[in-house]
């Protein structure tokens, strides 16, 4: 979980790929769901609409083991859907607002409803501040600014195998 541009959509097939486990994009299930795009899910029915397929989303694979789920940047500040998550283990990829912006490139009609948008800087930075305190709940924090795909998923491997063996609480990745 994380800010549009923290990676989740990149990070968590590689992250699959080294645990041997399945990789879910909830974002592309949703528009396998409602047949459309978020973006023309946002013009039909706004925001509210996009988040009633989006819980339908979540119920369809909660329960599924050895699965890696890149959720929405506001799934988890929804506690109606962060809920289902017993027995997970929730990774928050940590990024800046500059960084993801730089990540997300331009951004009208790329797609990002909630950022398309005159100042998609200020919208990002304050979405970030809406949703820290849910993403600050997740049992492993990664900051992925200045690191490759990879390196990150590396990182999220190796703190996953931590956690299993034994480790209890939060785990934080100092920003570098």
């Amino acid at each position: 979980m994380g800010l549009s541009g923290a990676g989740k959509s990149t990070i968590g097939p590689i992250l699959a790929e080294r645990l041997g486990y399945d990789f879910i994009d909830l974002d592309l299930r949703v528009e396998a769901l409602a047949g459309e795009t978020i973006a023309d899910l946002f013009d039909r029915g706004g925001e509210t609409l996009f988040r009633r397929f989006e819980a339908e989303a979540t119920s369809e694979i909660m329960g599924l083991e050895r699965t890696v789920v890149a959720t929405g940047g506001g799934w988890m500040a929804r506690r109606d859907l962060e809920r289902t998550c017993d027995g997970c283990t929730r990774v928050w990829l940590r990024v800046g607002p500059e960084t993801a912006i730089h990540r997300l490139g331009r951004l009208a009609g790329s797609g990002r409803p909630l950022l398309d948008a005159p100042d998609p800087l200020g919208v990002l930075t304050a979405l970030l501040a809406e949703r820290e305190p849910a993403y600050s709940e997740a049992e492993l924090g990664v900051w992925t600014e200045a690191r490759s795909p990879v390196e990150v998923a590396k990182e999220v491997q190796q703190r996953l195998q931590t956690t299993d063996a034994g480790s209890t609480g939060k785990q934080e990745i100092e920003k570098s």
